[in-house]
């Protein structure tokens, strides 16, 4: 199957994290896609999936088998992708989401747990949770080569293997292009992977920086080094030694340049080499006058000019979203910069405000400006939706609880009596609880870690005088308050690998209850792995809650928080006042 992508670019919370990237892969052909972090490498990896739809551009599939194109992807992180309570269920799943008849599955689980080097007699019954880091690469691996793949995309899938494992999967990896896969290898690792390369993209900004072969990438140190990118050890090292007469030509991988080596006369011991000096110091990479110095650029050649893509990191189509991105982060440090002592009291008086009322009015108004507020931190309308979707089943759920009435109901939807006075009084308590979860929402949001930790122990120290040990409180409260992003963002990350497992779904039928199900343990399992590993950062670094510590950060009250606390004082006394005469 061959790919291709015209224009596409992607925004992520208003910020372009790919812009107008045109690519072409060939059907069979073995792409290393490479860029440091934040490129837009694995976005754009995602993208190709079919995990996200471009915000503007197409990506089309060509000389497939016909009907849906056969996709499937293993992303950086195994435990992430692990679901089911064996390894024979887990490989079933996605056979299962892709049609394919029960008969014919046994035989195509065999066939893949052997293509990764997990025999199926020792490995089907297995719980994926409970294997090493390799071998659940694997697993992942022979998940998705258990559907048949006409395209198969990898995320740093050497990353955190060791060298048997690693080498392990490199011949798994040429096999499977021998059989004419296509495979995208998103990597930093350059020295193992862009010798099999056939294709190499390099990502720079969010736009293609370079695609074409990967010999030549490798020989223009330059080019990689204007991307972030280190050029691969072997074209270094090979580089110095050809400039030097000692290699005919640029070795194309480690093997290539030993075999060079091999065949260079040992140079004899001298003084000059005693001291540093002469030949031996002159083949190093780094050398006495480093290789930044000695190295000049070498020229890819005519042959392949057209294949560098050269691109401004901003042009002038995109001055209009670095204008807005710039008025959003100014939006968010004004919220940063004030004291959290004053975000702190203002949500504790937003509490009590919340609390007292008991009409709608005052509510409502309380909503409106609640949403005013997030929108005045330059929160990012995704993220608040992903934060609130979780509590909005459950608090519709109280809802409909309060509205029922067995004796005498105002008008009954089959057995059920529902009342107009508790459907009212409901909403309203329902409308109460999302603003107090707002309000949290807002100060943890534009609050981090250690001005949260130290205006919560500001908060907590009346406490003292009960014999609390405020410190520790504190740091337990904050630790539980970043819990949540972090879980939010494994959420997202457990849903996103579910969902490559199967074919896509749109609307409310696009997570069953099964579904829902299966996210709940590796959820869970990932928590408790994150809090074990607090607990031990905690006490290797000897926390002693009874003895006093000198805090990292320190609050400073400026006269900006002090008109800020006044309109937060105002506003709350207003919205009481509002509250008694409605």
């Amino acid at each position: 199957m061959s790919i291709r992508a015209e224009r596409v670019s992607y925004l992520y919370d208003s910020t372009a994290a790919l812009q107008d990237v045109n690519l072409e892969i060939s059907r069979g052909t073995l792409a290393v896609l490479c860029g440091v972090t934040g490129s837009g490498k694995s976005t754009l990896l995602r993208l190709l999936a079919g995990l996200d739809t471009p915000s503007s551009g197409r990506i089309e599939y060509a000389g497939g088998s016909g009907g849906t194109p056969k996709v499937s992807i293993v992303f950086q992180q195994p435990e992430t992708q692990l679901f089911a309570g064996s390894v024979h269920k887990e490989m079933e799943y996605g056979l299962e989401q892709h049609g394919v008849p029960k008969a014919q599955r046994l035989e195509l689980i065999r066939s893949a747990l052997s293509r990764a080097g997990l025999p199926y007699e020792t490995f089907a019954g297995r719980s994926p949770f409970l294997l090493s880091g390799g071998e659940k690469r694997r697993l992942c691996i022979a998940a998705a080569l258990a559907v048949q793949p006409e395209l198969l995309i990898l995320d740093e899938p050497t990353a955190g293997l060791d060298p048997q494992s690693a080498h392990s999967l490199l011949k798994l990896v040429q096999q499977l292009r021998a059989e004419g896969i296509t495979l995208i290898i998103g990597t930093h690792e350059l020295d193992t992977l862009l010798p099999l390369a056939d294709q190499a993209v390099v990502m720079h900004r969010g736009t293609v920086h370079y695609s074409g072969p990967a010999a030549p990438l490798a020989a223009d140190h330059q080019l990689l080094r204007s991307a972030g990118l280190e050029p691969p050890a072997y074209s270094r090292i090979g580089d110095r030694l050809r400039r030097q007469g000692l290699l005919a030509e640029q070795p194309a991988s480690i093997g290539e340049l030993l075999a060079g080596l091999a065949s260079l006369p040992l140079p004899a011991p001298s003084a000059a080499g005693a001291t540093g000096g002469g030949t031996a110091e002159s083949l190093m990479p780094g050398g006495a006058g480093g290789e930044g110095t000695a190295e000049t650029h070498m020229p890819i050649g005519a042959a392949d000019e057209g294949t560098v893509q050269t691109h401004m990191p901003i042009g002038a189509a995109d001055e209009g979203t670095v204008q807005t991105h710039s008025r959003k982060a100014s939006r968010q440090k004004r919220w940063q910069k004030l004291d959290p002592r004053v975000k702190w009291l203002g949500m504790l008086f937003g509490s009590l405000v919340v609390l007292s009322m008991d009409s709608y009015p005052p509510a409502l108004l309380t909503s409106f400006l609640i949403c005013g507020l997030i929108g005045s931190a330059a929160v990012p309308w995704s993220r608040t939706v992903r934060f609130f979707r979780p509590f909005l089943l459950m608090f519709l759920f109280l809802w409909l609880l309060s509205a029922l009435d067995w004796t005498s109901p105002d008008f009954s939807i089959g057995p059920a009596g529902f009342s107009v006075e508790g459907m009212a009084q409901g909403g309203l308590n329902v409308l109460r609880f999302l603003q107090l979860i707002a309000l949290g929402f807002l100060f943890t949001e534009t609050t981090t870690g250690a001005p949260l930790r130290e205006a919560l122990e500001w908060g907590l120290t009346p406490l003292k005088k009960l014999g609390l040990r405020t410190r520790g409180w504190s740091l337990a409260v904050s630790v539980t308050l970043q819990f949540v992003p972090w879980i939010l963002g494994k959420l997202d990350q457990l849903q996103l690998a579910l969902k490559s497992r199967g074919k896509p779904r749109q609307g409310l039928a696009r997570w069953t209850p099964r579904q829902i199900t299966m996210l709940i343990v590796p959820l869970l399992i990932l928590v408790i792995s994150m809090g074990d590993e607090l607990a031990t950062a905690v006490e290797s670094r000897g926390y002693d809650p009874k003895k006093a510590r000198t805090p990292a950060y320190t609050l400073t009250w400026k006269s900006a928080d002090t008109l800020a606390l006044a309109c937060v004082i105002l506003t709350a006394a207003l919205l009481w006042w509002f509250s008694l005469i409605s």
